[in-house]
């Protein structure tokens, strides 16, 4: 049962580890009509849909995944944290934080608190955010994304210095991640110094800017336009 469906599955997979995610997505989407099964080919199929901005496509893959009791409960689990990413990114984010809450509530990783934590401080409630990605930061303080989430969470709050140092961390720790990047820049730009800036701001482009990435390039190229006014 699904044989046919798996080995597209298998051959999506493939390609998506070759970074073709056309490819695999169409092999991924011929494993679903041929009924595949393997639960690893669809959260991966899910993943690349994500990836290529096809949201609710990717929450009906993750649902399917969520709702198969057969399926072990570990699998369940991650369709359900990347379940909320595409409820996040079609603007029910109160579905997604309540969905990552109830999970948070069974169970402690990484993960959840990256997700989760951001989630916080998009929905707006920015003690709540503090006090979550505190907790996060106790559970795991060499965390690139938690350490950005406090980051972001302190630089809203308008508490510069804490905001910087968080960053800081961050980016000893990754050197890549785009939104950490991005923020030192502003910080940097600020407090008039345009040429730091303008560094961090020139690698933050460097990066690689994903639909899941929750700063864009036209973020970046508008605060570089900035920072070149003020050098000229």
């Amino acid at each position: 049962m699904g044989l046919w469906g798996n080995i597209n599955g298998f051959l999506g997979y493939l390609f998506h580890i070759r970074g073709n995610l056309e490819k695999a997505r169409r092999y991924y989407g011929i494993g679903m009509e041929k009924d595949m099964t393997n639960p690893s080919f669809k959260l991966a199929y899910g993943v690349a849909l994500l990836k290529s901005g096809e949201f609710e496509k990717a929450r009906d893959v993750f649902r399917d995944v969520l709702l198969n009791r057969g399926y072990k409960e570990s699998t369940r689990n991650m369709a359900k944290i990347n379940l909320s990413l595409a409820y996040w990114k079609l603007g029910e984010i109160d579905t997604a934080v309540e969905m990552l809450s109830e999970l948070h509530r069974r169970q402690r990783n990484s993960r959840i608190y990256a997700a989760l934590g951001y989630l916080l401080i998009e929905k707006g409630d920015l003690k709540e955010a503090l006090e979550f990605n505190l907790e996060a930061l106790d559970y795991d303080d060499e965390d690139p994304v938690i350490l950005d989430n406090l980051g972001q969470t302190y630089y809203r709050m308008g508490n510069i210095d804490e905001a910087r140092k968080y960053f800081l961390k961050a980016e000893s720790l990754k050197e890549d991640q785009a939104v950490t990047l991005y923020h030192l820049g502003c910080i940097y730009q600020q407090e008039g110094d345009y040429e730091t800036a303008k560094e961090k701001l020139l690698k933050a482009l460097d990066c690689n800017i994903g639909t899941l990435t929750t700063i864009n390039r036209e973020d970046i190229e508008k605060r570089l336009t900035e920072i070149e006014s003020r050098l000229s």
